[in-house]
């Protein structure tokens, strides 16, 4: 009987081999055995990556209305869009239920400021709340740190929805703060 094994390794990939000779009474049998096993190394970056994101600060940033004048905002919040679902139940498909998107909302815009000498964010309310729908745009640009534009929202067709006025005190010294809210049909992501 005869035995021999051979075991190799080079670079990436390894092999090994075994064989085996048997003899009984002048019959003889072999039987060989190879396995090869090849590992594949990740690619070598050849060039640095770079980064490709642009972070959104959240003060550096421009609100503009269609027909306002002056409108500085120290805050601006609820650009969200959310979607409705509805349970499919499929007969016979016991371990899930399906989720299937129905219609999509958009939230109210706020936007507050300190209160100027003029009084356009309450006078568009107020021509709204006397029947006339005044719908204008409203643009939101978030500007990057070397003072480009990063990114802009259109909101379409926006109208307010309620108007808060400033509180007072007497002890305060808090600067008087007007919040708008806008109601809108949808606003679109323009990038640049």
């Amino acid at each position: 009987m005869a035995t021999s094994a051979h075991y190799s390794r080079a670079g990436a990939g390894a092999s090994f081999s075994a064989s085996a000779t048997v003899g009984v009474g002048g019959v003889s049998a072999s039987a060989s055995l190879s396995v090869r096993a090849q590992v594949k190394q990740p690619p070598v970056p050849t060039t640095p990556q770079k980064a490709a994101y642009n972070i959104l600060s959240n003060h550096r940033y421009h609100v503009a209305i269609d027909g306002l004048e002056h409108a500085a905002f120290n805050e601006v919040s609820g650009l969200q869009i959310e979607t409705e679902t509805m349970d499919f139940i499929e007969g016979g498909v016991n371990d899930r239920v399906l989720r299937l998107p129905v219609r999509s909302k958009m939230g109210n815009i706020t936007l507050k400021r300190g209160v100027v000498s003029g009084q356009q964010l309450l006078e568009w309310y107020l021509s709204v709340v006397g029947g006339y729908l005044d719908v204008r745009n409203v643009t939101i640009i978030v500007y990057q740190p070397n003072g480009s534009v990063l990114v802009r929202f259109e909101l379409l067709q926006a109208y307010p929805v309620k108007w808060s006025g400033p509180q007072f005190a007497g002890s305060g010294d808090a600067v008087a703060v007007e919040t708008l809210e806008l109601a809108h049909a949808g606003f679109l992501q323009i990038s640049r």
